[in-house]
């Protein structure tokens, strides 16, 4: 039996590098992929690999770029690690998933994802949540941030 997911566990440069690319997308939504593995009932993620918000409106949803999925799809599997799930900003709003997301992970099949939002305002970046997507509904996972290098 697979475990449940219940932690998200990120390098601080990692997740620094996330939340200055949300503040300096505002007032759009910023957007990328997370790599790493799973590990028990955890998602570790290594690396994120920053990606253009091709949405038609990039103020109120995203939409990775298909070419730079398709490139880190190949980078995964050429590394040997997994492409674990999306991170995004919400500007000016919450660091929760809103109903185009969920929609989105649905249309997507993406049970098993992790989310990771960061809320972001003219002033800069807030702290981020993670989540992951049982296929239905999101819950929130705990996020873990490591030491870099860790």
């Amino acid at each position: 039996m697979t475990p449940v997911l219940t932690r998200i566990a990120i390098p601080a440069r990692v997740l620094a590098g996330i939340a200055a690319r949300a503040a300096a997308a505002w007032p759009d939504e910023c957007c990328g992929l997370l790599l790493g593995r799973r590990d028990g009932g955890a998602c570790i993620i290594a690396e994120a690999v920053a990606a253009d918000n091709v949405a038609d409106d990039p103020a109120r949803r995203f939409e990775v770029d298909p070419h730079a999925l398709l490139a880190t799809h190949r980078r995964a599997r050429e590394s040997g690690v997994e492409l674990l799930g999306p991170y995004h900003s919400h500007p000016d709003g919450a660091a929760v998933p809103s109903a185009t997301d969920r929609a989105r992970a649905e249309a997507a099949a993406a049970a098993g994802e992790a989310w990771l939002i960061v809320p972001a305002t003219r002033d800069g970046a807030g702290a981020a949540r993670a989540f992951i997507f049982d296929g239905k509904a999101f819950t929130e996972a705990a996020l873990v941030v490591t030491p870099d290098g860790a």
